[in-house]
């Protein structure tokens, strides 16, 4: 699962890469996690896809959301513009709204993994992209909502791993073996 400026997700089974009958299987990014009109606006369409919460740009989003709500003190008021790494830097100095965001954008995420594990039981879930680079503040809660959403059959099977893969190389990588396929 790639956390980036949007959410990107694949499905590799037995070394394979699932693509589906038309090439879009493993869209995670696009599950409705908030129905109705309730839901934030997506730039595919819907309303309330994981992508519009669990991206950086979801991130921005929820701080934007947040500090118009609460009025806590923090260091990212007064901001023209929020990006998810003001986010991190906030919440690294102990800023309690930027902890929030992470905590509820993880709560989310963690939520939303742990319906692929009841469908799919995978061994591992690797996360990827700069959200991760924020480390306990959105893994922490992405392995608590897993912990306590996930059905206990399931419960401590799949590992949740940040990949060591540099940024750089991804997409390199991910051009080469679809070449090579």
């Amino acid at each position: 699962i790639t956390l980036g400026t949007g959410v990107g997700s694949g499905i590799v089974i037995n070394g394979q890469l699932v693509y589906g009958c038309d090439g879009f299987a493993g869209e995670l990014g696009h599950v409705t996690m908030v129905r109705g009109k309730e839901g934030r606006k997506c730039g595919c369409g819907s309303r309330g896809c994981l992508e519009t919460y669990c991206s950086a740009t979801g991130v921005a989003r929820t701080a934007k959301e947040i500090l118009k709500k609460d009025k806590t003190p923090s260091v990212l008021r007064g901001k023209k513009e929020i990006t998810s790494y003001d986010v991190y830097l906030a919440a690294k100095a102990g800023d309690k709204i930027a902890k929030e965001i992470f905590k509820q954008t993880g709560t989310m995420l963690g939520e939303a993994i742990s319906d692929f594990i009841k469908f799919s039981s995978p061994e591992a879930i690797i996360l990827f992209g700069g959200l991760t680079k924020s480390g306990k503040y959105i893994l922490d809660p992405v392995k608590k909502a897993v912990d306590k959403n996930v059905m206990p059959i399931f419960k401590g099977k799949a590992q949740i791993l940040i990949s060591t893969l540099k940024d750089s190389d991804a997409a390199i990588l991910g051009a080469s073996a679809l070449a090579w396929e």
